[in-house]
């Protein structure tokens, strides 16, 4: 799971990096946090963001925004499952076009 969303990220800001200005700097970040119960990690990155039309299909089994060839639109979907179902967490999309996306996972302690 975190191997696919670093990766998603990295795409992004290399996508970004060829359509912004020469200022732009990519990021990619990964935050985690001990919520007493549960422990969160966040992938953050500074790429182009995600349109809210996409938001609704993100995690929807072979739905991608990448050119034919270069994604399966497995990714998301597979890591949904294995959070969802196999730890009983939760994958949380924040992003606004423009400005970059984060994906945060929540695992509970067991």
């Amino acid at each position: 799971v975190l191997l696919n969303l670093l990766n998603n990220a990295f795409y992004a800001v290399s996508s970004s990096m060829k359509k912004k200005e020469p200022a732009y700097k990519p990021l990619v970040k990964v935050i985690t946090k001990n919520l007493i119960d549960k422990v969160a990690i966040s992938i953050q990155d500074n790429g182009d963001g995600v349109p809210p039309d996409v938001k609704e299909k993100i995690f929807q089994p072979f739905f991608t925004t990448k050119p034919t060839g270069e994604g399966t639109g497995l990714g998301l979907s597979l890591s949904f499952d294995i959070i969802k179902k196999g730890h009983e967490g939760d994958i949380i999309l924040k992003s606004d076009q423009g400005e970059g996306t984060e994906f945060t996972i929540i695992i509970p302690y067991k």
